[in-house]
């Protein structure tokens, strides 16, 4: 079962990009597909809580940051990668951040792909994973292209 998405405000970093440690990001082609998406999610081993984020929930969590981190960029991606997700949803594109948990990343991501996910990001203490690879037939489908 999903909640919907409530920013955590320990999830942005001091310069004000989300970086929600211990937790996925993926992005849908719609509010339906995001939840069907939540479902295969949930049914991964170990993973934790699940939010869904629908479009204008996305906007209102990281539209107004978007553009104050868009002057200094970050040492990683966490800034490019929150305004991706503004830019996805203001093309009506839907979310979820997915608790991983104890979940095997792996399993998660191939539930994920299998479920039609345009990207999807595993932040980690250090590292931002991309658990799938946002290919040029997906962001053409994101940006409306196809």
């Amino acid at each position: 079962m999903s909640t919907y998405f409530s920013p955590d405000p320990g999830h942005f970093s001091a310069s004000g990009a989300y970086y929600p440690t211990g937790h996925v990001f993926a992005m849908f082609r719609s509010e339906s597909a995001a939840e069907a998406a939540a479902s295969a999610a949930a049914g991964v081993a170990g993973v934790g809580g699940v939010q869904l984020a629908a479009p204008a929930a996305i906007e209102q969590a990281f539209g107004k940051r978007a553009e104050d981190t868009g002057g200094m960029p970050s040492l990683g991606r966490e800034d490019q990668f929150m305004r991706r997700f503004v830019e996805l949803a203001q093309a009506g594109k839907a979310g979820l951040l997915i608790e991983v948990g104890d979940a095997d990343t792996d399993a998660l991501g191939s539930a994920l792909k299998a479920a039609g996910a345009l990207l999807a990001y595993h932040y980690r203490a250090l590292v931002i994973e991309e658990l799938v690879e946002a290919s040029p037939g997906a962001e053409a489908a994101a940006a409306g292209e196809l």
